[in-house]
């Protein structure tokens, strides 16, 4: 991950857009299982972590580049940390929660071993997302289809869980890539495990089932293999 291609203005960018979306997810989660301390792994400003404090956690560490510090953070009670996610030894502890959101796809394709075990090492509960193949973006040089990733968490003892994309994948309060790609991965003997199926939840069986795209990439997509094979072809948007 370079430095110069992550700079603040990438991430005041993003920032409303990722808070607002942060807000409605961990409320819904929050409101069936509250962590005492997270970790965001590739953290940005913090947006998720501000997010987390305003819903009652207390202990809030995030990690990222070089190009983060910790004055950026959106609220001081944040512990930022520099680290090299693409490597071991980045996580020294574990949390109750752990976060990555759109961060995967940044890092190199033979680092997705190593970054799924720095998860596993933070947490036993996991709010994973990452791009999905041919998604937009900077540097997005990772990008893979869903089942790539959860195929490793359920090798690492997780069971994956598909709870935000039924009730969110509509909501356009919600940033598209979260609505597409987010999920949780946790392991059973974790109360948040117990708190899930206690609320009706299961897990999901089949794991192709997980790569379904939505219409949002779907149409981005189809609009661009069209651009280059007929330059005058309009696609009607029915999102639009």
């Amino acid at each position: 991950m370079s430095g110069e291609t992550y700079d603040k203005e990438f991430y005041d960018l993003q920032l409303k857009g990722s808070l607002d979306s942060a807000r409605l997810f961990l409320g819904y989660l929050f409101a069936r299982w509250v962590p005492r301390s997270v970790i965001d792994i590739g953290c940005g400003r913090g947006t998720w972590l501000t997010a987390c404090k305003e819903l009652g956690v207390k202990h809030l560490v995030g990690l990222d580049g070089p190009w983060v510090t910790q004055d950026m953070m959106l609220d001081p009670a944040i512990d930022f940390r520099s680290a090299n996610l693409a490597e071991d030894g980045a996580v020294t502890a574990s949390y109750d929660l752990a976060l990555s959101l759109e961060v995967a796809e940044h890092l190199p394709p033979e680092a997705s071993d190593q970054f799924v075990l720095t998860l596993a090492q933070a947490s036993n509960a996991v709010l994973f997302s990452a791009a999905f193949v041919a998604q937009p973006g900077t540097n997005h040089i990772n990008t893979r289809l869903h089942s790539f990733w959860a195929k490793k968490f359920l090798a690492n003892g997780y069971q994956l869980f598909d709870i935000f994309r039924q009730e969110f994948w509509d909501n356009k309060k919600v940033r598209p890539w979260y609505r597409q790609n987010t999920f949780l991965y946790v392991k059973p003997d974790h109360p948040l495990h117990r708190a899930l199926i206690e609320d009706g939840h299961c897990s999901c069986k089949n794991v192709g089932f997980v790569d379904c795209i939505h219409p949002w990439l779907y149409f981005f997509v189809l609009d661009q293999l069209m651009k280059r094979s007929q330059p005058d072809a309009q696609i009607v948007n029915p999102l639009e």
